[in-house]
């Protein structure tokens, strides 16, 4: 599937490189983001474009809406997803684990594919 749902979008600056799809977090205040490193982390959306360093611009997709996401692994329609270590989407079921989105369409490692954000707790 090539489409998704309209997003819920507000922008923020990035606290480092951020690529597009991938699980973001607070940053080091209310206008910055970061890539999150940990499914426990305090991860809210997904960069909906590329930030090449510091500063720049980011278009972060909240809950309410579709994005695109950054598959890190192998992912199904329906899965709850939430970020490996480099912050791309992986499939949880685990218990503590903050699930920001679900899975739209099935996906493989490196795909860019339809999610709608959520988060929630496990």
């Amino acid at each position: 599937m090539s489409s998704y749902a309209q997003p819920n979008v507000l922008t923020f600056k990035a606290g480092a490189a951020i690529a597009q799809g991938c699980v973001v977090k607070p940053g080091a205040d209310r206008e910055h983001v970061l890539v999150s490193a940990a499914a426990t982390s305090k991860n809210f959306g997904i960069a909906m474009n590329a930030a090449s360093a510091a500063e720049d611009k980011v278009e972060v997709a909240l809950p309410g809406g579709g994005a695109k996401g950054l598959a890190g692994g192998t992912v199904a329609f329906g899965d709850l997803l939430t970020s490996d270590a480099d912050g791309k989407l992986v499939a949880t079921t685990t218990a503590n684990d903050r699930a920001v989105a679900m899975a739209m369409e099935d996906a493989v490692v490196g795909d860019l594919f339809s999610v709608h954000i959520i988060v929630s707790n496990i």
